[in-house]
């Protein structure tokens, strides 16, 4: 990608570091629940702790397939990057034929000038010269 539309380095920072300590947390908690719970889940009957290890495994497939949080935001924020570019590049192009519609302008000021002399002689001289049936 170009480097005009990748996130500057720490602007995401400090939510990327939440994330990932969230997540770092999360998995942390679920080896202490798994490592406390093991023991005593031995003691309780046998449906309890299958269900237990069950949702500890599936607790650990939803951390592990979590996407990263900074990911969906980085493509969000490249996107608004990327509108804001196009918008300065029409504004540039709106500017770059303002300015040649300007330069149009005045050159078509003499000829109209013209034109209208012209016009003006043309209806004079028809209004003193004889007409054709005459």
């Amino acid at each position: 990608m170009p480097a005009t539309s990748s996130p500057e380095p720490g602007k995401h920072g400090l939510l990327q570091t939440a994330a990932e300590a969230f997540l770092d947390r999360t998995r942390a908690v679920v080896e202490m629940v798994a490592t406390a719970g093991s023991g005593a889940l031995g003691a309780l009957p046998e449906p309890v702790p299958s269900s237990v290890g069950r949702m500890l495994r599936a607790m650990r497939l939803l951390i592990d397939q979590m996407p990263p949080v900074t990911a969906e935001l980085d493509v969000l924020m490249q996107e608004v990057h990327a509108k804001r570019l196009s918008i300065q590049a029409l504004r540039a192009e709106l500017d770059a034929l303002d300015r040649q519609l300007a330069v149009l302008e005045k050159s078509l000021a003499p000829v109209e000038a013209w034109t209208r002399q012209w016009t003006r002689l043309r209806e004079s001289l028809a209004e003193t010269l004889p007409g054709p049936d005459a």
